[in-house]
Parts: C-alpha cells; structure tokens; sequence
C-alpha cells in the first residue's frame, strides 16, 4: 500500500482523522489533538497505537487499525509513489513536453496535466518515450524537473 493511499482510505473514514509525513512516520491525529497511532517509516510491520483504550473508542477504530496494518506490512521501497518528470524542451511557461492522450501525439505546452494532455512521466514512460521514433527531440539536451517541484503551478 502506498502512503497516498492509506491516507485518502484514513481520510474517508472522518473528517476528523489528520494525516502528517514528517520524521519517518505515518502519524495519525483524531480532531486535531496528538497522535493515536503511526507506522514507523524505518521499517517494516512497525506499527504503534498510542493509547489502546482511546484508540477502541475513535470511530471507524477497526478500520482504521487495518489500514495501516497493511501499510505498516508492505515493503519499504512499495510504499513511495513512484517518482515523476516534467520534460522540459525549451525555456519559457510553455516549454514542456505533453502527451496528447487521446492521440499519443507529442507537443509543447505548460505543466499542466489535463484530461486531455499527460505532462508527468515515470522514469519508465521517460524511456518507452526515447524508444518512439515520432518525438524529435534531443534527449541529451532536455532537462528533467521532478513533478513536486514547488515551483511549477497549475
């Protein structure tokens, strides 16, 4: 399971269930106050429940301990979403390389990811992307951004 995920199963269950990544733990908050429970980052099946008796009383409790169970027992490389690439082709706000998904056609464009465009790429999908003959272009001379990078807005 990935991170991503148990988070928006976590956030389904109530509104009131906060979700913080930060010091290598998946910590969960209920209304605001400390955590009720985390998994560890570090390792595998390190999953903690800060105070049983309060636990068993949040509501969804079973679930909520399931779900990150799961996360807690899935491989520590499995748990990242797998990194992504904005193409940049030339400079400027429309600089990037888009995918148009319906036709698979190639063409410039901003950062955007739409419906009808695809503009971030797995590593994987960067080198199916190298193999087509249709997309001229000189990948020794683009560059690479990660897909977070704070900096680009849509």
């Amino acid at each position: 399971m990935k991170y991503s995920e148990a988070e928006k199963q976590i956030k389904a269950l109530s509104s009131k269930y906060d979700v913080d990544m930060s010091w290598g733990y998946f910590d969960v908050a209920y209304n605001g106050k400390t955590h009720v429970a985390y998994v560890n980052g570090g390792y595998e099946y390190g999953l903690r429940v800060s105070d049983v008796n309060k636990f068993s009383k949040l509501p969804f409790s079973n679930k909520l301990y399931m779900i990150m169970a799961e996360l807690a027992m899935t491989p520590l490389d499995e748990r990242e979403e797998e990194k992504k690439y904005y193409i940049k082709i030339f400079d400027g706000e429309l600089g990037y390389l888009n995918i148009d998904i319906s036709t698979g056609k190639m063409t410039a464009g901003s950062v955007c990811e739409t419906e009808f465009f695809k503009t971030k790429f797995t590593n994987k999908a960067i080198k199916q992307l190298k193999q087509r003959g249709d997309i001229p272009l000189d990948w020794n001379k683009v560059t690479f951004e990660e897909a977070n990078w704070s900096g680009l807005y849509c």
